[in-house]
């Protein structure tokens, strides 16, 4: 129950009504003590009277009375003060109690539904953002119920503003409370809805943006529409980078990520979008998050990527053909744009690169695990037939000589995978992902299902890792989202069969 200092009046019973109380009961005995003091001064002016008698009187009179204030007066005033004081305690008793429920009631809400803020600039995260008043524009950090309200507050302009979740808080406009300290603002769109933050990760010339343009426009126009959910865009920002989506998916083009050569522009960008729905209350916010592949390997992005910290998934992209031995077997299958499109960072190189960022952001140690779901995606294999090895017709060939053990068809591609890698090299990058991440999955795709720049996209094999991310990510997902059969631990996990099947392999070849 924060109680920063706010551009807003304090309710009565958090300030006011203290004085008041103070004030009254300091008022009653002020008054006890002004009677005491006027039957003083009557004593002393009965000194100037001429006959004794009256004197004594007067004396005795004033005096009997300054004894009957003290003890009845007194009595009468404590009495009175603690019956106003008991009254008022009672009221702010019940308001506190009802602040309490209330704070509690808008904080277990926002946590029980994994409400948060994701600012797409700078990427930090809060749970409650700096909402505007309506009226002056006055920032409000900390809108929630407390001293200055319970359910709604007055700004110092004396507009009234809503201060929980059900109550028209999330309408009010919105900033970055982070950028804002830096001098920068960030407006929000968030609307206190469940983030789902896929940061798509890799080196240069990967398929980063290809992916991401298959992934947005099937999801947006074949996914949404087929189990009715509506799709809204973050602002106008993010609706232009559709329109730039759609555009590349329709003429197969793959669009180099910008690098900011600006150091105050954010190195990632984030397309999101609203997906709204009967299911869901409220409403899901997706950020799928892009950064160059040069940025993200030399480590010179403009801001820490602070999505790591919270994203609930993490794909990372993979060029088959910038493993060697998958390039000296292939190359001579590829086009001249394929061969000119090749990744040239070394994987291990890339994942290491990509854990030392998670260790800044995350604390991650090499004795800890990070929990976050990881997709590692071999992209591309339309090209030199690597479907043949690792897609469909693969899966299905292994699933027939052992259907019992091979029961699964993305457990099945998962092994597929491993496999290849281990056969090409790559063993040491399997365990490091095996020893790094508690939950991945090995996946194939296509994003652009064809040599670039030749035709509309035909994605393959996009939506399934998005799909087991989603999944994991949010409950509603997984239980309305059902395109594709997933175990929850697939039987290629067990790096030793999967090295123990390469090496019968090898052997039977020899």
């Amino acid at each position: 129950m924060a109680t920063d200092p706010q551009p807003a009046k304090k309710s009565y019973f958090f300030g006011k009504g203290y004085k008041d109380l103070w004030n009254t009961v300091k008022g009653a005995w002020q008054r006890n003590t002004e009677s005491i003091d006027t039957y003083k001064d009557n004593i002393a002016l009965s000194k100037g009277v001429d006959r004794r008698e009256l004197f004594i009187f007067k004396w005795l009179l004033n005096s009997l009375a300054i004894i009957a204030v003290l003890i009845c007066g007194s009595a009468i005033t404590l009495v009175l003060s603690a019956i106003n004081i008991a009254i008022l305690l009672v009221f702010m008793t019940v308001i506190y109690i009802g602040f309490t429920v209330v704070w509690v009631t808008d904080r277990v809400y926002l946590l029980q539904k994994k409400i948060f803020t994701a600012c797409h600039d700078c990427k930090r995260k809060s749970l409650i953002p700096t909402y505007i008043c309506t009226n002056c524009g006055e920032k409000h950090t900390n809108l929630t119920p407390g001293v200055y309200g319970i359910l709604k507050r007055t700004c110092h302009c004396g507009e009234i503003l809503p201060t929980t979740f059900f109550n028209g808080r999330r309408e009010l406009t919105a900033i970055c409370h982070y950028c804002w300290l830096e001098g920068k603002i960030t407006y929000l769109n968030d609307r206190e809805t469940v983030p789902i933050c896929i940061p798509i990760v890799g080196g240069r010339s990967v398929g980063k943006t290809a992916f991401i343009t298959a992934f947005s426009k099937d999801f947006v126009e074949s996914v949404a529409p087929g189990k009715s959910w509506e799709i809204e865009f973050y602002n106008e920002a993010k609706s232009n980078i559709y329109k730039e989506i759609t555009r590349d998916y329709q003429t197969g083009s793959t669009r180099m990520t910008d690098r900011p050569q600006d150091v105050n522009k954010p190195s990632s960008i984030s397309f999101s979008f609203f997906v709204k729905g009967d299911e869901f209350k409220p409403e899901r916010l997706v950020h799928v998050y892009d950064i160059a592949g040069e940025v993200f390997t030399d480590n010179n992005e403009n801001e820490v990527q602070k999505q790591y910290e919270y994203c609930q998934g993490i794909v990372f992209i993979i060029d088959p053909f910038s493993i060697p031995s998958v390039r000296h077997k292939c190359e001579s299958d590829l086009t001249p744009e394929d061969i000119a499109g090749i990744g040239k960072a070394d994987i291990n190189g890339i994942v290491n690169s990509f854990l030392n960022k998670l260790r800044e952001v995350t604390g991650l140690t090499d004795r800890k695990m990070l929990s976050v779901p990881l997709a590692v995606v071999i992209n591309k294999a339309d090209s030199a037939g690597l479907f043949n090895e690792l897609g469909e017709a693969a899966v299905n060939n292994l699933m027939a000589t052992n259907p019992e053990k091979y029961n699964n068809a993305m457990d099945v591609q998962d092994y597929l995978c491993r496999k290849f890698l281990i056969d090409n090299g790559m063993e040491s990058f399997l365990n490091i992902i095996n020893i790094k991440f508690k939950n991945n999955r090995f996946f194939v795709c296509s994003a652009i299902g064809h040599t670039r720049n030749k035709g509309t996209y035909q994605p393959k094999g996009v939506m399934e890792p998005m799909e087991w991310l989603f999944k994991n990510a949010d409950s509603t997902m997984a239980s309305n989202w059902k395109n594709t059969n997933f175990t929850k631990r697939p039987f290629a996990l067990k790096s030793i069969e999967i090295q123990g099947y390469a090496r019968e392999d090898k052997m039977q070849g020899d």
